[in-house]
């Protein structure tokens, strides 16, 4: 168990390395809230009966100010861009309802805190699949973009005993608009637009013989809205390279036969209308 956390936590360092470095040091400052308040009384007395009346409290008034608790209603969901603005390192970050995965193939949970911690921040708490290691993602609105500060390790600890801000370089947070956020997204897209026998080329695969973990990513050539996938055939002999990019209503998946055939010699280009998976257009491109 203590090697399966030991490397876990050296992955996730190495895909938070370049967007957040941290230090032991830290700072810490802490609202005061005060509560004042005053009361007046009043007294009688009958002076011709020389007896003295208890004193009356004719009016009370208490003022009081607090710390305003802060809702974390800003929308984290979609495909970001993270860049250290120190070292200008990037990764891809893509939330979707509690799952996050960080490079398209590094998977992890999350939860937003309902509140915003007394600095402002939008506090994102980051499981592993097991849950036993734990990050935390503080965040704050900038325009459209999100400038965030990672604590993890004993930042971490720290921020969660006394909400201690750990020291380290901002990371910047860009929302990506049509942007692929993980390889999975891509590989559903694939089997769905094949799946759909309203497709010519649902004739053209055989379910007996696709595994989807066959399927791996290729970093060259992946960026926002375009993702590259190779695909290695069965008997392990050979493959291909599918090209996925991302439109508004449609998605151009562009087929590479071979091993060697990516970039340079596209084969097959679909264009399937994102709505209901339907290939509205395909071009014979070895033709060309």
């Amino acid at each position: 168990m203590k090697k399966i956390i030991l490397v876990w936590i050296v992955l996730l360092g190495v895909v938070l390395s370049g967007c957040g470095k941290t230090t032991g040091e830290s700072t810490k400052t802490s609202p005061q809230n005060s509560i004042q308040s005053t009361k007046t009384t009043e007294t009688t007395s009958q002076s011709s009966e020389q007896k003295t009346k208890p004193a009356v409290k004719t009016s009370t008034s208490k003022s009081s100010t607090s710390s305003e608790v802060l809702q974390a209603s800003d929308n984290i969901g979609g495909v970001w861009l993270a860049r250290g603005e120190q070292d200008g390192a990037s990764s891809t970050w893509y939330f979707n309802n509690g799952q996050l995965t960080i490079n398209y193939v590094y998977h992890f949970s999350y939860v937003i805190a309902k509140n915003k911690d007394p600095h402002g921040y939008t506090v994102i708490t980051i499981k592993n699949s097991e849950g036993k290691q734990q990050h935390a993602l503080l965040l704050k609105r900038n325009g459209s973009d999100f400038e965030g500060i990672t604590a993890e390790g004993e930042a971490y600890n720290k921020f969660s005993a006394d909400g201690t801000i750990p020291e380290g370089q901002i990371i910047k947070f860009t929302f990506q608009k049509n942007a692929w956020g993980s390889m999975d997204e891509a590989i559903d897209f694939y089997e769905n637009t094949y799946k759909n026998t309203n497709n010519e080329i649902s004739k053209d695969i055989s379910w007996n013989n696709y595994r989807r973990s066959l399927w791996s990513l290729v970093k060259k050539g992946t960026s926002g809205d375009t993702i590259v996938l190779h695909w290695t055939n069965i008997s392990g002999a050979g493959g291909s390279f599918d090209q996925f990019v991302k439109n508004d209503r449609t998605t151009v998946i562009t087929f590479f036969d071979g091993n060697v055939g990516y970039p340079n010699h596209p084969t097959v280009r679909h264009t399937v209308r994102n709505a209901d998976y339907k290939v509205i257009k395909t071009e014979e491109l070895w033709k060309q």
